[in-house]
């Protein structure tokens, strides 16, 4: 629809898997894995487009949500699980 100049509804979520790093960005929070460590991390875009501070012990639940999110994707794709912390 968007090259058509229509426009569309945005996804509730984005999720992606490149060479061990997992990642999923919902809005503007940006949940990451294997970026300095084998942990998620959870990052405020609007707050810190550089990803220096990471959030995941002030906002656990959001973390642990948007975690889930990622492994029932990449369940459905059949992307690799390993370290995931599940």
């Amino acid at each position: 629809p968007i090259f058509h100049g229509k426009q569309r509804t945005g996804h509730e979520h984005l999720c992606w898997y490149l060479m061990g790093n997992r990642a999923i960005r919902q809005g503007q929070w940006k949940l990451v894995w294997g970026v300095t460590g084998k942990k998620w991390e959870l990052y405020d875009m609007q707050a810190d487009r550089t990803e220096t501070t990471d959030l995941a012990t002030k906002y656990p639940r959001r973390a642990k949500q948007m975690a889930a999110l990622w492994t029932d994707w990449a369940k459905r794709t059949e992307t690799p699980l390993t370290g995931s912390s599940r």
